[in-house]
């Protein structure tokens, strides 16, 4: 949903649900009260009711809901069903009652479970709304990145289909070269087998939307390599990993972006300050870096359409729940990525 089309929804339901109250309380307000404290206490009430809406719209429900923390939720739930009449306490029984010299309720009896009790009505009341207006929202949006992502693989697929050269053809030749060569020229042979994993997982791996993390860490090695291989060892790149990445699961093909851009827009050949590509595990999330000295007249574009798919595909995947950092100084180019490991 675009930011416009929100905005008017919430516009038209403002004008609906004030209009509407207003002319329930033209109905039934005491014609006897005082009009000063009448419109006071009017204008506070709806101001009232549009920061506990906001409150939980904005920044409860997003924090809650596509992470599914129920509990949390709950629980602010109710937070502003105390909030809602303490404020409202706090506004009418003692600012107004300054300004005005009018009581809303009659002090003498009055105690903070019945106040809490008779505002009930409309704290609950606003917070319901606020709820099925962001669920709303999160069901259009969520829907609609569905429908965008089936696109873009059926548009990927059919590319593909153009494009496709038989793979087991493929396969086969390089393991063909690869026999070969394996007695009179083994390092060719090696390079052959590299590549011919490299494009078994490209062409098998990325049909799957999750793919074991110690596949994908082979698969950044062999590039590695074969970009070592390709310069005659005349690369400066460090790659550390942890040795057992147990069966956890990441995006398959999620990080070769970065690695890619490390290696097409940094220094390569300084081994005083290499190309650093670190993946480590804690706690159940992945933390992935890259660390790159660029050239001055060499910069990034950070709104380059390959970062721009990256931060859509993890906004779909994990909302609310990762974080890509991209940061540029005068030397160098690092990426942080952080993401829950499956």
């Amino acid at each position: 949903m675009s930011k416009k089309k929100e905005i008017l929804y919430h516009v038209i339901f403002w004008l609906l649900f004030v209009g509407l109250e207003q002319l329930l309380r033209s109905i039934t307000i005491d014609k006897n009260l005082n009009t000063t404290w009448s419109i006071l206490q009017n204008l506070g009430f709806v101001s009232l009711e549009l920061l506990i809406f906001y409150i939980n719209y904005l920044f409860i429900c997003p924090k809650t809901i596509p992470n599914k923390k129920w509990r949390l939720l709950i629980v602010a739930q109710f937070g502003l069903l105390i909030l809602f009449p303490a404020i409202r306490f706090f506004y009418e029984e003692i600012i107004l009652f300054k300004i005005i010299g009018y009581h809303n309720y009659d002090m003498r009896d009055l105690t903070s479970v019945y106040y809490i009790y008779d505002n009930s009505y409309y704290s609950i009341r606003i917070m319901l709304f606020s709820l099925v207006g962001y669920f709303m929202k999160y069901l259009w949006n969520t829907s609609a990145q569905v429908n965008q992502l089936t696109l873009e693989k059926k548009q990927a697929e059919l590319l593909a289909l153009k494009n496709q050269l038989s793979p087991h053809f493929l396969f086969n030749s390089l393991n063909g070269f690869y026999s070969d060569l394996y007695d009179t020229n083994p390092k060719v042979a090696d390079d052959i087998m590299k590549l011919s994993e490299m494009l078994r997982y490209v062409t098998y791996e990325s049909e799957n939307d999750m793919v074991l993390l110690k596949d994908e860490v082979v698969f950044l090695q062999n590039y590695i390599d074969l970009f070592k291989r390709r310069f005659d060892g005349g690369v400066a790149v460090t790659f550390t990993h942890p040795h057992d990445t147990g069966m956890y699961k990441i995006p398959s093909l999620l990080l070769i972006h970065f690695l890619e851009n490390a290696f097409k827009h940094g220094i390569t050949d300084d081994f005083d300050s290499p190309v650093t590509i670190s993946i480590k595990t804690e706690a159940g999330r992945l933390i992935f870096t890259t660390t790159n000295k660029y050239r001055v007249t060499q910069s990034y574009d950070e709104h380059g359409i390959g970062n721009k798919n990256i931060s859509q595909r993890l906004s779909i995947m994990y909302p609310e729940n990762h974080s890509l950092v991209l940061e540029q100084d005068a030397q160098y180019y690092n990426v942080t990525l952080n993401i829950p490991l499956s």
